[in-house]
């Protein structure tokens, strides 16, 4: 058998370590983006009803999207940083801007400065989400890359509920200060989660693959030396060598092949209505009084955040399936089996709710949720990190969260529309649809990388066709064996 090149020596190493205590702290701090997500971008709608500001119109519609626009450009930030500066130096200054702008919401004078520091919040989302999951996959072993990789998803839920808990009960114990304290309060706890960020990563070591490629001796050896891999001087230096072709050659066939699939998924990710059950489902389900109704703005609101709390306990639960089993069942498996459930929810819940059963939205958005959360949700961003080579990994990741981001502001603006021509109903059946043209997609289209190197994902896409990517790693893993067969 031919020696292995002096690369796939050193990620070899990395591919097949074993996970400790090291590897789940590293991966949790990286994740804290992910909680801070999901906390800032659910927060404001809690926040926002007792604001002092009184913003109506586009500019009330703005408060409570312009985290959205801000990750917009967050996502662009990305794209011309990481690659060229490193994953880690940029998880650190997404913590920092966290930090800043959670206080100075908390502290601000006017609405104005609100809707800057809401922005401002909005960036370091951004950017914090298309480099996160890039960064755990480049040292995660292969066999636990997805898993690792999902908990980035599972803090934006955890996120999403602790913003309910902090939020009602901030409210629940000073009632009174609502419209004073308690929205400030609420605002700036966020600070405390990003300062542990802040803090923590500085002692994150950089990702081992972007080190390789940037050819930085000195740090990619201590860089591997913190995951347990320990290499020669000499190997290093040939490895590097060897790795700049690969910068030679950046947006190739497999690239572009990778990105058609990904930019597929994300798309249909947001277009298929995952915000609605959590823009709107928390309204229905307050109509259903299951825990009681008052005139009093404060407590209707604790209500209303109860209620919310049922979708997001539902989304944080359903989550774990994905994080326990996707290196397990694998990636393509767990998403046909969620769109054939998301398709199913959103059909039997148009005609309930046609037929006059309310109720039926609740199941229909709780049966969404159950199968968005465990196999599309964290899939998406898992397949943003894993289809690319290092060389372009950082900048794929970030065009992919701009799209990300761009779908979630477009499915905003459109479904209040569709809701006033169609109704809820009809609004449901067309989400169906778009289950179905999804799983139809990912059928056809999404190959399984459960097991399979960083390396040997690009690899599947510069040598299989479009056409037979659903058969990708079996081909790639047939033709690594007759090639080890011939040598």
């Amino acid at each position: 058998m031919a020696s292995q090149s002096a690369v796939q020596q050193i990620l070899d190493q990395i591919d097949t370590r074993k996970l400790n205590k090291f590897y789940w702290i590293i991966t949790i701090l990286a994740a804290i983006g992910g909680f801070l997500f999901g906390y800032d971008t659910s927060v404001i709608a809690i926040a926002s009803v007792f604001v002092p500001y009184h913003f109506t119109g586009l500019v009330y519609g703005y408060e409570i999207a312009s985290a959205s626009l801000g990750a917009a450009i967050g996502a662009i930030i990305a794209y011309f940083y990481t690659d060229r500066f490193g994953r880690k130096s940029l998880l650190i200054v997404d913590a920092a801007i966290y930090t800043a702008a959670a206080i100075l919401s908390a502290l601000t004078i006017n609405g104005i400065m609100l809707l800057v520091m809401r922005t401002i919040i909005g960036i370091a989302i951004g950017a914090d989400s298309a480099v996160a999951t890039a960064y755990i996959t480049e040292y995660a072993p292969k066999d636990k890359r997805g898993s690792l990789a999902i908990i980035q998803q599972w803090m934006i839920t955890i996120g999403i509920l602790g913003s309910y808990f902090v939020g009602s009960t901030v409210l629940f114990i000073a009632p009174s200060l609502a419209y004073t304290v308690d929205w400030r309060l609420i605002l700036g706890l966020a600070a405390i989660p990003a300062i542990i960020g802040l803090v923590f990563r500085f002692m994150m070591p950089e990702s081992p693959r972007w080190l390789l490629l940037s050819g930085q001796v000195d740090k990619l050896k201590a860089s591997l030396r913190r995951f347990g891999v320990i290499v020669s001087d000499d190997l290093i230096n040939r490895a590097i060598s060897e790795v700049r072709y690969e910068e030679s050659q950046k947006f190739d066939t497999a690239t572009k092949r990778a990105f058609l699939v990904v930019a597929l998924w994300i798309i249909f990710q947001q277009i298929t209505g995952i915000n609605v059950p959590f823009y709107y489902g928390p309204a229905i389900i307050l109509q259903l009084h299951l825990f009681g109704s008052t005139s009093n703005p404060v407590y209707s609101e604790i209500y209303s955040v109860l209620a919310a709390s049922i979708l997001a306990v539902i989304n944080t639960t359903a989550t774990y399936i994905a994080f326990k089993y996707v290196d397990r069942i694998g990636r393509r498996t767990l998403a046909i089996s969620a769109y054939i459930g998301m398709f199913a929810s959103d059909l039997i819940g148009g005609i309930l709710v046609m037929n006059g059963i309310l109720v039926g939205a609740l199941f229909a958005f709780a049966g969404f949720i159950i199968f968005f959360a465990y196999g599309v949700g964290g899939t998406g961003w898992l397949i943003q990190a894993e289809y690319f080579k290092t060389a372009v990994r950082g900048r794929m990741a970030a065009i992919i969260a701009l799209l990300d981001w761009l779908a979630n502001f477009v499915i905003i603006e459109v479904f209040p529309v569709m809701l006033s021509s169609v109704g809820l109903a009809g609004s449901m059946f067309i989400f169906s649809a778009l289950d179905a043209i999804a799983l139809a997609i990912v059928y056809f289209l999404l190959p399984e990388t459960k097991g399979l190197s960083l390396e040997q994902v690009v690899k599947m896409f510069g040598e299989t066709p479009v056409s037979q990517l659903r058969k990708g790693r079996e081909l790639v893993l047939q033709k690594e064996e007759k090639e080890i067969a011939r040598e």
